[in-house]
């Protein structure tokens, strides 16, 4: 047993010495410098409860968030929307307004590269920023309801990310169902593995060579993520969630897109079994519901290179990346250019 334990550390120590040197001259595809520390600045000091108790930023705040593949800055307007032009109801130009959770709001980026601003400078029409970090239908509805929708907008884009937004029926209580049981306990160990991961590329070289290579062998360690996101298939849930955003997309008159947001997993899944998730329920409601309010679908399923999925996301996180924000807004930008 003690010989074992000595010879493993051995293996440990040359290979991160080994990581250390192939991470030096980039002969990784991830070749990333771990910042042995478990700082972070993303304390959500930005977060506090509107006048109707609604999670919103602070208004006229800055903030910084950092993490360990990215550091940005966060400014928050007059109205407390991610951006540094205030907006006002009185405005006599029409706008775009845009709704969604962390996506929307530019989770780790520079405003200059967030979805909404690389939109806004592409077509010259100001984009009234409403995404909200961890924000879901259910809230997003108050929230443009009760605000976004007083300001001069004729056009709507509503950023659905299937991994975060689907929200579970009230149920009484000893009559959950064993969907919903499962969700929750996948969502529990997709957490602990992110831990996992964190902790590794954090402290050691030796997450390059790990990750470099799970990407060449195309590894899923999603596990039974089939049942979530792009491929849930609770239907209670999935009306539920839907009624809301009918309520965001049917509440005022104005031309609107449904961008949905495949995450990693969701691209993986896809790539690796080809599963037709275009014929399951969620993705025919979704249709139903676009063209029940004259809303136009954009998939970025359908827009995904799938030699470069890696360049869309962050690598400590699931969000857009520079490139992720650059890409979805020319995708919506290619659909948006043809109406």
């Amino acid at each position: 047993m003690k010989k074992i334990l000595i010879y493993s550390l051995i293996f440990i120590f040359f290979f991160e010495i080994t990581s250390i040197i192939f991470t030096k001259y980039k002969l990784f595809i991830f070749n990333e410098i771990p910042k042995y520390s478990f700082k972070k600045t993303n304390l959500f000091d930005w977060q506090e409860m509107d006048e109707n108790g609604i999670s919103w930023h602070k208004k006229n705040y800055k903030s910084t968030h950092s993490s360990r593949c990215f550091d940005v800055s966060y400014e928050f307007n007059n109205v407390g929307a991610r951006d540094v032009n205030d907006y006002f109801t009185d405005d006599a130009e029409k706008s775009i307004i845009l709704i969604g959770d962390s996506f929307a709001k530019g989770h780790g980026v520079d405003l200059d590269n967030t979805f909404a601003k690389i939109v806004e400078k592409r077509i010259g029409k100001k984009v009234l920023n409403f995404g909200f970090s961890g924000s879901d239908p259910k809230t997003q509805v108050k929230k443009y309801i009760n605000d976004g929708s007083n300001f001069n907008f004729d056009e709507l884009i509503y950023l659905f990310l299937p991994t975060n937004d689907y929200s579970v029926k009230p149920k009484k209580k000893d009559k959950k169902n064993y969907d919903e049981k499962n969700f929750f306990s996948e969502i529990e160990l997709m957490k602990i593995k992110y831990g996992i991961a964190n902790f590794l590329a954090r402290f050691t070289y030796s997450y390059n060579f790990l990750r470099s290579a799970a990407y060449l062998l195309d590894i899923n360690f999603s596990g039974k993520y089939k049942n979530l996101s792009y491929f849930y298939k609770n239907h209670e849930n999935i009306d539920y969630t839907f009624n809301y955003i009918n309520k965001i997309l049917s509440y005022k008159d104005v031309k609107s897109y449904i961008v949905i947001i495949p995450i990693i997993h969701d691209i993986n899944i896809y790539q690796k079994n080809k599963v037709s998730y275009k014929n399951l329920y969620w993705y025919k409601e979704i249709n139903k519901l676009a063209e029940f309010n004259n809303s136009k679908i954009i998939d970025l399923m359908d827009f995904v290179d799938f030699k470069i999925k890696s360049k869309y996301f962050h690598s400590c996180d699931g969000h857009w990346s520079n490139y992720g924000n650059e890409f979805a807004a020319s995708s919506f930008l290619k659909i948006y250019s043809e109406d």
